[in-house]
């Protein structure tokens, strides 16, 4: 059997975490550490799935940005329509959202900046590849 790839793996673990939710027994809400270390955990694999989908499919626009700001968007709306049922109180759902927001954050910028190869953007007067130092004095 043929390993995986990095990217394989990574387009892989939601499903793996959205297929180990689906056999919980029981779900409860809570504001301890734990829940909102969920939230945010998803976040982070929710934008770096996304961040890895946006590098395969769309490469014309920046990939983190796109990563963070879907995942973010959903994680938002998911925790408004939990407040509009009336199972999550408005703190709890902005708790909820704050910390899915900060997962996304970081989830975006470890895959962006670690994970996948970096992307060298054409600039106007042609290609720049290099480091540039500044120093105030």
């Amino acid at each position: 059997m043929k390993a995986l790839k990095l990217s394989q793996r990574l387009a892989l673990t939601p499903a793996l975490l959205i297929g180990l939710g689906l056999f919980s027994a029981q779900a409860s809400a809570s504001n301890g550490f734990n829940s909102e270390a969920s939230h945010a955990a998803g976040g982070a694999a929710m934008a770096g799935a996304l961040v890895w989908a946006s590098d395969a499919w769309t490469p014309q626009y920046d990939r983190a940005w796109v990563g963070f700001s879907v995942s973010a968007a959903i994680g938002i709306l998911v925790q408004y329509h939990e407040y509009d049922k009336g199972t999550n109180t408005a703190s709890e759902a902005l708790l909820d959202a704050a910390s899915h927001t900060l997962g996304a954050a970081i989830g975006a910028y470890v895959t962006d900046g670690y994970l996948l190869s970096p992307v060298v953007k054409p600039e106007p007067g042609g290609n720049y590849v290099g480091v540039d130092l500044s120093f105030r004095f």
